[in-house]
């Protein structure tokens, strides 16, 4: 019986109701369809039951009661409307069972040691409420195997790892393995659930324990039972989200392929322009060179015409002063000449000066 709680709004519960067709309903009805080959005559505990259909599983199986927990009331409450004689729920923490020690033949316990903070703690507590010869069918994610980065798994184990855990509260552990296939499947259809089924089956893949998706174990303080073997099929609608998955990524894949051509491309341009960038700066540092050294030629021309006009204005200098001197020196000439034409015996002479004129001249010619 399905117990839907599509309102409660609890992470990471499988719900038949709504994934009955997906490979996550085969690998969860598996596991309780493998337990329910234990369960005939015993009182059960599934600890951590969720919405509650395994518990109907193992009551269907033959299990004298079934005890389900979990801790989310919500989850619970919604269960307990489809309670029955040999099924009651109850809410309650896994760490701190409110049962008396040895209460229960049979525990299940599938997918939920991953979740908790203290797996250690859990299983003493269930080793707690397993009866004398009880057995403990339990699993968790293979962690070599199980895909990472699920945020509700505190922790999840590898085989070894998983095994060791359970010795750590069990004396006897017996592991198996749950594989996750895509089968084929021929048998004669019929109109009600057809429950278990014999099937001739082989394996193709998956012969060694440490390659499975999710490790399966029996646990218990006494001997072990031989443990059952059960397959649940499930429809193909998981493998056609797939394709469309594929196709998706498919496209995604194409329009990152032309993305990428365009980033080289502009990459490509990106370089061009770098390799113009460092020929430009090559230019306008042989250019700068060059002023700088016009700039030098230039001072050194400013220096020599500085000089040049230092020495002008020497050379000037000293020409005025020169200039100064003769003018003085024929000031004084002019002034001796003005005191000679002057004097009483420069007029005196004067005709005297006219006679030797006249001889000089030789006489006249007519």
């Amino acid at each position: 019986m399905a117990v839907h709680a599509a309102d409660t709004e609890v992470p990471e519960r499988f719900e038949p109701a709504t994934m009955r067709e997906e490979l996550l309903a085969a690998e969860h009805l598996a596991r309780y369809e493998w337990a329910a080959g234990l369960a005939p005559g015993r009182r059960v505990l599934d600890a951590g039951c969720g919405t509650g259909y395994g518990a109907h599983i193992l009551a269907a199986a033959g299990a004298a009661h079934v005890t389900a927990v979990d801790t989310a009331g919500a989850v619970i409450e919604a269960a307990r409307s489809h309670e029955t004689a040999r099924v009651a729920f109850d809410q309650a923490d896994i760490a701190r069972l409110p049962h008396e020690n040895g209460s229960f033949d049979l525990i299940t316990c599938f997918e939920v040691i991953e979740h908790v903070p203290d797996p250690g703690a859990v299983l003493g507590e269930l080793a707690r409420v397993l009866a004398p010869g009880g057995v403990l069918a339990i699993s968790s994610p293979n962690a070599d195997r199980y895909p990472p980065g699920n945020p509700h798994h505190v922790r999840e184990f590898t085989t070894d790892e998983f095994r060791a855990l359970l010795a750590e509260a069990f004396r006897e552990v017996r592991l198996l393995a749950q594989h996750q296939w895509v089968s084929s499947a021929v048998f004669e259809e019929r109109e009600l659930n057809p429950g278990a089924l014999t099937v001739r089956t082989t394996k193709a893949v998956g012969r060694e324990l440490g390659t499975e998706a999710y490790t399966v174990a029996l646990a218990g303080s006494s001997t072990l039972p031989e443990p059952p073997a059960a397959a649940a099929l499930t429809g193909t609608v998981e493998v056609g989200r797939w394709l469309e998955h594929f196709d998706e990524q498919q496209r995604m894949l194409a329009d990152q392929a032309d993305y990428l051509a365009n980033l080289q491309e502009i990459d490509a341009e990106r370089r061009e322009l770098g390799i113009r960038l460092i020929s430009a700066e090559a230019e306008l540092t042989e250019a700068r060179a060059g002023l700088e050294a016009t700039r030098a030629e230039l001072a050194d021309s400013r220096a020599e015409l500085t000089n040049a006009r230092g020495e002008c204005e020497a050379t000037r200098a000293e020409l005025a002063a020169e200039l100064a001197g003769t003018r003085a020196e024929l000031q004084g000439v002019m002034d001796t000449m003005d005191g000679v034409w002057g004097s009483l015996s420069w007029r005196c002479t004067r005709p005297l000066r006219g006679v030797k004129s006249l001889a000089r001249r030789g006489p006249a010619t007519g």
